[in-house]
């Protein structure tokens, strides 16, 4: 029973938490589409913006480490080939959403979030890497 009521608060707080509706101007796209464009397409620059702790516990493979939270983020981006495909991950797709408006406020063309971050990914039984 208590392992039940557990799962329910973990459940809601997923839920509330979660991203819902995408920031403004923030494209998302679901686990399995995600994976399958990153399978199909090498040109793909994969970005986690994580922090260092969260990149301890697994990321997907081939991403490049850009904190969304360090003070540098926002010059990190205008550091990128605004011309390449993104794909931007976080935890749950909070701050991956708000990264990728971000992006698009800078005139990068082609950024997309990943819909629920690394918890929707998992929960589609999608691999990940641990250091």
């Amino acid at each position: 029973m208590m392992v039940r009521a557990i799962f329910i608060v973990f459940v809601f707080a997923v839920v509330a938490c979660g991203p819902g509706k995408s920031e403004k101007g923030a494209s998302l796209m679901k686990p399995k589409e995600f994976a399958a464009n990153l399978k199909e397409n090498s040109d793909i620059v994969l970005i986690d913006v994580r922090s260092s702790e969260e990149m301890t516990t697994g990321y997907i493979k081939g991403a490049v480490h850009l904190d969304y939270n360090s003070p540098g983020f926002s010059e990190s981006l205008d550091s990128l080939d605004h011309s390449k495909t993104y794909f931007v991950y976080c935890a749950s797709g909070k701050r991956s959403g708000r990264a990728v408006k971000m992006m698009s406020e800078k005139g990068f063309q082609h950024a997309v979030a990943l819909d629920g971050g690394l918890l929707y990914w998992n929960a589609n039984g999608l691999p990940t890497v641990t250091p």
